[in-house]
């Protein structure tokens, strides 16, 4: 390969990359229920770049390899920001707590992009509940269908379990 080839797959593979990233982190910004999704999106690509390669093979185009080789390499690179995307999920989009009474550990899960908390015992063996919250200046009220709860300066208040102020420990 010619250096003005070189610069064209490299200039080709940095605007993949931007675009693969932006559309994953800026646009799609997909859920965890789609995940099942690379399965159709890994062979749409590889095959995209085979097409145009195998055309510009046959029009005897000097660019064919390049779309050869990036039939391999694109579906890597999506895989990466994909797989980077969902690593930390969770912790992108919620707020987890826990605090302990007698000897139980609870665990609270507070969303940051929607108005749900989620809150159990780590074992999931007792009460669970499963609400929408309400922001009120510094403090959250939380409420479920039996239970009205208030997050004020990480404290947990009318806890049912306990009633009297509970301290919540961040988890990072």
């Amino acid at each position: 390969m010619n250096r003005k080839r070189i610069i064209f797959g490299f200039f080709i593979l940095l605007i993949e990359i931007f675009a693969l990233r932006y559309w994953i982190y800026e646009i799609e910004k997909p859920d965890p229920s789609v995940s099942i999704g690379i399965i159709l999106i890994v062979p749409l690509l590889f095959g995209i770049n085979l097409i145009v390669g195998l055309v510009l093979y046959f029009l005897k185009k000097p660019f064919s390899k390049i779309f050869f080789l990036n039939s391999i390499i694109s579906p890597l690179i999506f895989y990466i920001f994909w797989s980077l995307w969902f690593s930390d999920y969770h912790e992108r989009n919620n707020m987890d707590f826990k605090f302990s009474i007698n000897d139980i550990v609870y665990e609270l899960s507070i969303g940051k992009n929607d108005e749900y908390f989620y809150l159990c015992d780590e074992n999931n063996n007792g009460r669970v509940y499963v609400g929408k919250y309400e922001k009120k200046g510094d403090s959250l009220i939380l409420k479920d269908s039996e239970a009205e709860m208030y997050i004020i300066n990480n404290k947990l208040f009318e806890f049912p379990e306990k009633r009297t102020e509970i301290k919540l420990i961040k988890i990072e």
